[in-house]
């Protein structure tokens, strides 16, 4: 029992790190961090293919 609970974790980990990877491309891009934070962290993989579609978002003059 105690082993499959530690492969449990291993995906959870898995998810969060690519949910701030995908943070950090979207805010890279001019997106706000703190929503995209969300979103990775309850996306995680839909949220990082999410941050590489997207476009860079021009800055206002």
């Amino acid at each position: 029992m105690a082993d499959t609970i530690s492969l449990v974790y291993i995906p959870i980990f898995l998810h969060c790190a690519i949910g701030l990877v995908a943070a950090r491309l979207a805010y890279g891009k001019g997106y706000d961090l703190g929503l995209w934070l969300v979103w990775g962290a309850i996306g995680g993989t839909v949220a990082l293919i999410d941050a590489l579609r997207r476009p860079r978002l021009s800055t206002p003059l």
